[in-house]
């Protein structure tokens, strides 16, 4: 009887210990933040802002680069599959029917392509901070969506610089690579991840209203960037041999597209969230270093 009831307590405490784990508390947190409607929204959100966000990319990148837009939608092909390139370079190709540059309505387009590439990163920001629960500092009214419209806006500058950062660093690292004998796949992974990990991590500590310090945000954002390419390869694979896009017909190409963005989301999303609990933990004094 007595073994039993020894039993019985080791269970319940082995339960307990598990509730309390690192992994049961961010798989409840991540239920309690809706991630998963969070990362729907946003991927509609981004599905609507496509050709504005891709246009001001572009017009910011071909300054520097001359075959950015090639090199663009190759890693669309690469992440998403041909389906997925197809739709998002109609997307911008039709949108990018604009008047002379110079022109009054090529300025006003300009405007509007700016403040509908905003929509997406102020859904970003107000996402991010329901997950790292920072206060509502935000105005009401009109000032308020001033207010957010400009941080988006700003977040669209800052993050496009770090893409035309990034493509030029890949860019070059990539000449050293050709040079070397073999194992070129592994080098290319290896700057994808640094380079991932480095925008993930900045978007973690800039974006929320309370921010991780510099060393968390970054360890969160090289995890995020691990997930990231491990879902790359897995959902490609996916895509590859469920042929999703096939049963959609015409609209494949976008559904495609749209699942891409939505597991794009969902790991970001989770990454953040990591960030945030481990800042949580340090803050407490549950953990000096979460790693």
């Amino acid at each position: 009887m007595a073994s039993k009831r020894a039993a019985i307590a080791w269970a319940k405490g082995m339960l307990e210990r598990l509730r309390n784990s690192f992994p049961a508390r961010v798989a409840a947190r991540f239920s309690d933040t809706y991630i998963l409607s969070i990362s729907a929204s946003i991927s509609f959100y981004t599905l609507l802002s496509l050709a504005p966000l891709v246009l001001l990319l572009l017009w910011g990148t071909t300054f520097l680069l001359p075959a950015a837009k090639d090199e663009f939608f190759k890693q669309i092909d690469m992440l998403a599959g041909p389906e997925a390139k197809n739709t998002a370079q109609m997307i911008v190709d039709n949108a990018s029917a604009t008047p002379d540059t110079g022109s009054m309505a090529a300025v006003l387009g300009g405007l509007v392509l700016l403040f509908g590439a905003s929509i997406v990163f102020a859904q970003l920001q107000q996402a991010l901070n329901r997950i790292f629960r920072a206060e509502n500092q935000a105005l009401g009214g009109v000032l308020g969506f001033l207010r957010k419209r400009l941080i988006g806006m700003g977040v669209v500058f800052g993050l496009g610089f770090l893409i035309v950062v990034s493509m030029i660093a890949h860019a070059v690292l990539q000449l050293v690579i050709d040079q070397l004998p073999g194992g070129t796949t592994v080098y290319s992974t290896l700057i994808a991840f640094v380079l991932y990990g480095l925008v993930f991590g900045t978007v973690y500590h800039v974006l929320p209203d309370r921010p991780a310090g510099w060393k968390l945000s970054m360890a969160g954002g090289f995890i995020t960037a691990a997930l990231f390419l491990v879902g790359r390869w897995a959902i490609g694979l996916y895509l590859g041999h469920a042929a999703l896009g096939s049963a959609y017909g015409p609209a494949g190409g976008l559904v495609v597209l749209l699942v891409w963005i939505y597991y794009s989301a969902i790991v970001f999303f989770s990454g953040a969230l990591m960030t945030a609990m481990f800042d949580e933990m340090r803050k407490q004094g549950r953990a000096a270093q979460p790693w």
